[in-house]
């Protein structure tokens, strides 16, 4: 059986929407194993991870290996999650394997993917919506739907979202302090951004936005409106803006409108993974629009340089911005 035969199969075991005679295939090659036997420990899931990685690593073509440009993210990001794809039916056969030997039914699992800063993925959901992740991202979410809500939980990072339309169950994004309850739409979310801010960006469609506590009743949203909150003061404002210029990141476009240098150094760091150090004697207030599709990190420090000038090094991960 072929790589992609595997993954469609493992999907349809996440979803329960494989035939009885796949989920017998699937349950005897994971009681064939004993490492399935016990349930997978909370610290051993990055364990899991990184050995699996390690030895796809060993595996890859040099020409992968050897890449350092954003078409190795995803297709980093793609290794990424057939791997969270993996362990999410490891994790779901262990919890099941504990309950039945329990004499009990199994407990709904939240299926978790995460993304590394400097890595993107895109993931297909159960009803047939699309989430595409920006780096340092972390969301959860049911792979059955199970329940009136078809709810997911973004923890952390920012979130592009293609809801498939369903009026008779509403899609929810929920967040530390906020939610977001669409019926069919696109939009972009970002959880926490570098003002301290929740903000969710209307692409198409309508969005309702409201607080999980009251203090902002259900806002609605339509195209081409920005709703900002800010986590400090409770404050939320809702602006014009233009469709599609916040989520032109899964493009691999990286675009900056009148961004300031801590704006700019998020972004930085998000995009390509890096630690930026920023020492500035002045300058200190400049403002940044430039727009760059699939950039390599010193192609965009030297363009920036053009607009207001200033000095860098890269060592490594490690960038140092300074006068």
């Amino acid at each position: 059986m072929d790589q992609d035969k595997i993954r469609n199969l493992l999907e349809k075991y996440l979803r329960g929407t494989c035939s009885q005679e796949e989920r017998e295939l699937i349950d005897r090659w994971f009681e064939a194993d004993q490492r399935f036997e016990q349930p997978l420990a909370t610290g051993k899931v990055q364990e899991l991870e990184e050995a699996i990685l390690s030895r796809i690593q060993e595996h890859l073509p040099l020409k992968h290996r050897n890449r350092n440009d954003t078409h190795r993210l995803w297709f980093t990001s793609s290794i990424a999650a057939s791997i969270a794809l993996l362990i999410g039916v490891f994790i779901l056969f262990s919890k099941r394997s504990q309950s039945g030997s329990e004499g009990k039914q199994p407990v709904p699992k939240l299926f978790t993917f995460h993304t590394e800063p400097g890595q993107r993925a895109k993931l297909r959901l159960p009803d047939s919506s699309t989430i595409w992740l920006n780096g340092n991202t972390a969301i959860r979410y049911d792979q059955h739907f199970a329940g009136p809500n078809r709810a997911i939980y973004l923890d952390q990072g920012e979130a592009f979202f293609e809801v498939y339309p369903n009026q008779h169950k509403p899609f929810i994004v929920y967040t530390t302090k906020l939610q977001t309850r669409v019926l069919g739409t696109s939009f972009n979310l970002q959880v926490q951004n570098h003002r301290n801010q929740y903000s969710l960006s209307i692409n198409t469609g309508k969005v309702s936005v409201s607080h999980n506590q009251g203090k902002i009743q259900h806002t609605m949203l339509t195209a081409g409106q920005q709703f900002t909150y800010d986590y400090i003061n409770g404050r939320h404002q809702i602006k014009a803006i233009q469709p599609g210029s916040e989520h032109a990141w899964i493009y691999n476009e990286l675009v900056f409108q009148s961004a300031s240098w801590k704006e700019v150094v998020a972004q930085l760091q998000t995009w390509y993974g890096v630690s930026i150090h920023l020492n500035l004697r002045r300058g200190q207030h400049e403002t940044f629009t430039a727009r760059f599709e699939d950039p390599t990190l010193e192609a965009v420090l030297k363009a920036l340089q053009k607009i207001n000038p200033f000095q860098y090094t890269i060592k490594k991960k490690e960038v140092h911005i300074h006068n």
